[in-house]
């Protein structure tokens, strides 16, 4: 009877495994990336550009991005989604570290009639919560009733122009990715409630911009991301990791900048070399493969980027956290699917040229989305 048991389970999962492989990372036959990239906006962004990119088609998808470092050492996190992949989803999510290290998280869902957002500006709003702003200024409100009793009101200023790696648009055919760093670097003031509780806060802020026409894993493996500042200097970098059936390349984003000029940009360009390092062991069980906490950067033009994922912000396995049902959450598990999300307090290291390096901080994520 065992014998013939684990021959239907064999069966069913030689089955299941294919179709999982296809639902989840889609057709194997699709145009790869291309080395030329879009390239007509210019370098001045405009206003409408942190507006509304997408129409609410099949498989879109769009969210607006928040960090805050603190002056009394807390962190904030917040972004506010929209997708259309299955269903058509509106959420936040809300991850707060307080100056102790006590975390809180938690992801609040929207009604479609109780969603709104501008094509003309950054004007979202979900419920009582709201992201608005013009690249100068910006108002960020995370309403406590929907949060168990934490929530914030921000003003977040920019002191850096708006960045993207040329049109900010990743595109392999007619599939795309696209990021706006609207607020490279920001100075944060507002209040903070905890439990009823009223602070005033200030500190340092960030603020990006990311919308899309495909499902990710249909364009990547996953992507290293970083924001972070030493002294006057502003450092943003990435590597986004192009699956295979789009060609397999790695692609670098170094940008860094101080209150007066650009000192580096540059994406996917020759003479930017990056390294992944510090494997992490026991943060979590992960099937596929393990991930990393340090990234480094060196440029041909004597730039050194390092980057160490310190304290972990926030740590989750993504079926479980959209609320994936069990039954789907093990068979992709069977089919070695096991997407993860990783976010750090981290230490930056910036070295110029001959420069002594300096030292600073930032916030470090890593997305894994095999």
């Amino acid at each position: 009877m065992k014998k013939y048991l684990l021959i239907i389970v064999i069966s069913i999962f030689l089955a299941v495994f294919p179709s999982c492989t296809r639902l989840y990372f889609g057709p194997s036959n699709v145009q790869k990336f291309s080395t030329v990239q879009p390239d007509e906006l210019g370098q001045v962004v405009s206003v409408w550009e942190d507006g509304l990119r997408t129409s609410g088609k099949k498989n879109e998808f769009e969210w607006w991005y928040f960090d805050a470092k603190l002056d009394n050492g807390a962190i904030v996190v917040a972004y506010f989604w929209k997708v259309h992949f299955l269903l058509d989803q509106y959420f936040i999510g809300f991850n707060y570290r307080d100056p102790n290290g006590k975390d809180f998280f938690k992801m609040k869902y929207f009604r479609p009639k109780d969603v709104s957002f501008s094509k003309d500006s950054c004007d979202v709003q979900f419920g009582r919560n709201h992201f608005r702003g013009n690249l100068n200024t910006y108002t960020i409100r995370i309403d406590p009733e929907d949060f168990d009793g934490v929530g914030f009101e921000v003003n977040l200023s920019s002191n850096l122009k708006p960045y993207r790696p040329q049109d900010g648009i990743i595109k392999a055919g007619d599939d795309y990715f696209a990021w706006l760093a609207a607020v490279p670097n920001g100075t944060v003031d507002g209040k903070l409630l905890v439990d009823e509780k009223t602070t005033n806060i200030s500190g340092s802020g960030y603020h990006d911009h990311n919308w899309g026409n495909t499902p990710l894993q249909y364009l990547f493996d996953g992507w290293a991301w970083f924001r972070g500042e030493i002294d006057d200097k502003t450092v943003v970098a990435s590597v986004l990791y192009m699956a295979d059936k789009r060609g397999g390349y790695d692609i670098p984003i170094l940008y860094v900048a101080d209150s007066n000029e650009v000192l580096m940009n540059k994406f996917g360009e020759d003479g930017v070399f990056t390294k992944r390092s510090n494997i992490i062991n026991g943060l979590y069980n992960k099937t596929n493969e393990p991930l990393f906490r340090q990234l480094d950067f060196i440029t041909e033009n004597g730039f050194q980027v390092s980057i160490k994922g310190k304290d972990v912000l926030d740590n989750s396995a993504l079926f479980k956290r959209m609320g994936m049902p069990s039954p789907f959450r093990l068979l992709m598990s069977l089919a070695k699917i096991d997407p993860f999300y990783s976010r750090f307090d981290s230490d930056l290291t910036l070295k110029i040229n001959e420069e002594k390096p300096s030292e600073g901080f930032g916030v470090f994520e890593i997305m894994d989305l095999k």
